[in-house]
């Protein structure tokens, strides 16, 4: 007995549809969720990786260092908090941003990081709000407010999460780094 795959969507292809339509036009059975949630992982990891060599670009060590450091804090922050679609919509943002971040890297020294760094925030609103999406779906528009409630919750874990693990791998932007290189700490110093 041989499995038709002709019908069956590439894991890319509901990757995609799920975020930008935020729904597939057939239910998964768990199987396909588990496999689903781990495409979405690899490939989060592949896309920020391919940021993390933009954000990098300006020294070829950081460059080969941010390959790596930067899909570890995301891996790391998606353990911590484990939305998966909502994190690789993110990285794919990262990674289409990621040729501007390099050109502005190379050709101007005041707006390197401030796009880098602005590249991120885009990022992470995309992410919440396909995530603030999704968890909406869920529970069904009577619940609205109550829908929030987690996803600011989830949202507060992953950013503090992000925060100390960039710590972790820093400097990712720039040789000199960001306010953000030193965690919590340097964030909200008084």
């Amino acid at each position: 007995m041989s499995i038709r795959t002709d019908h069956v969507p590439s894991q890319l292809s509901q990757l995609m549809t799920l975020t930008c339509r935020g729904e597939l036009p057939h239910p998964l059975t768990r199987a396909n969720q588990l496999v689903l949630t781990i495409s979405a992982i690899v490939c989060a990891l592949l896309l920020s990786s391919i940021w993390g060599i933009a954000a990098g670009s300006s020294s070829s060590a950081l460059a080969i260092a941010n390959s790596y450091k930067v899909p570890m804090v995301i891996f790391l922050s998606a353990l911590t908090t484990s939305f998966a679609t909502s994190i690789f919509s993110g990285t794919l943002v990262l990674a289409t941003l990621a040729p501007l971040v390099a050109i502005y890297y190379h050709t101007s020294s005041r707006a390197g990081v401030p796009l880098a760094l602005g590249s991120v925030f885009v990022a992470l609103g995309t992410a919440t709000l396909l995530f603030a999406r999704a968890v909406k779906r869920k529970l069904g528009d009577e619940s609205r407010i109550a829908s929030l409630i987690p996803v600011i919750i989830l949202v507060a874990l992953f950013s503090a999460a992000l925060m100390q693990f960039v710590a972790l791998a820093a400097p990712i932007i720039g040789q000199t780094g960001t306010v953000f290189d030193g965690g919590f700490d340097t964030v909200f110093h008084r």
